[in-house]
């Protein structure tokens, strides 16, 4: 199951993309305007990005160079009715990593999908470790300490931002932005709801919960939840 922003501003191609990405059991991500899509693809960690060539604010090209420039490594496909060589070279060089011409058959890219999908294997780790917490993209599952806890898709990607932010507080609109970005299920009690059955399934009493609140400042994963875990497991093993 990975993780794919789909950044395309024909509304209609880019529900059709988003709706057989989820039937093909992934994670997607959508906008439709090219700022927000770069922003997008430097913050959230993505395994895939499928990007129009021509798009409002930003254009797929720039959106490449951009990201690359800034250490970007993830695997882009650019999308555009342009299919000349010169066209192509100019994608190329701008950083994206294959190339689909409109209109295209969904077996093909499935199949450049899943090439480029082995190409991200190689590029990051399969999971996220932040001190005694770590996931598996693979099983959408966080190990804390000792203990598997298998989360929904939703819960899972909500728990994979913050630990890819361990630091720094977010409010609930920059998580709703980040994480469920113009769903229609995107609210502010969506959230709420998603962190209780976060913390249902992984705090244990008496210890501090794992995503911290703060009034004023929003969420975070918890430093002292990390650190209760790792005095925990260090005092447990047998001399």
């Amino acid at each position: 199951m990975a993780k794919v922003l789909v950044i395309e501003d024909d509304l209609l191609l880019a529900q059709s993309l988003y709706d057989w990405l989820q039937l093909e059991g992934h994670r997607p991500e959508m906008t439709h305007d090219g700022e927000d899509g770069l922003n997008l693809l430097k913050v959230s960690g993505f395994d895939v990005a499928i990007i129009d060539w021509d798009l409002p604010g930003m254009t797929g090209t720039e959106i490449c160079s951009n990201y690359r420039n800034a250490g970007g490594k993830t695997p882009i496909l650019m999308l555009t009715k342009k299919s000349t060589i010169a066209d192509k070279e100019q994608g190329f060089e701008a950083g994206a990593d294959d190339y689909l011409s409109k209109p295209f058959d969904l077996r093909e890219l499935r199949a450049r999908v899943k090439a480029l999908l082995r190409r991200s294997t190689n590029l990051f780790d399969t999971g996220r470790k932040v001190g005694s917490i770590s996931l598996d993209n693979a099983g959408c599952t966080v190990t804390i300490g000792t203990r598997i806890v298998k989360l929904l898709p939703r819960e899972f990607a909500l728990i994979e931002f913050l630990m890819r932010h361990p630091h720094t507080f977010f409010t609930a609109e920059k998580l709703l932005d980040h994480v469920w970005h113009s769903e229609a299920d995107s609210s502010i009690q969506a959230l709420r709801t998603c962190i209780s059955r976060i913390r249902t399934k992984t705090d244990e009493e008496g210890q501090s919960s794992l995503i911290e609140t703060s009034k004023g400042w929003g969420y975070k994963i918890s430093e002292n939840y990390t650190s209760d875990l790792a005095i925990e497991t260090k005092t447990s093993k047998p001399e």
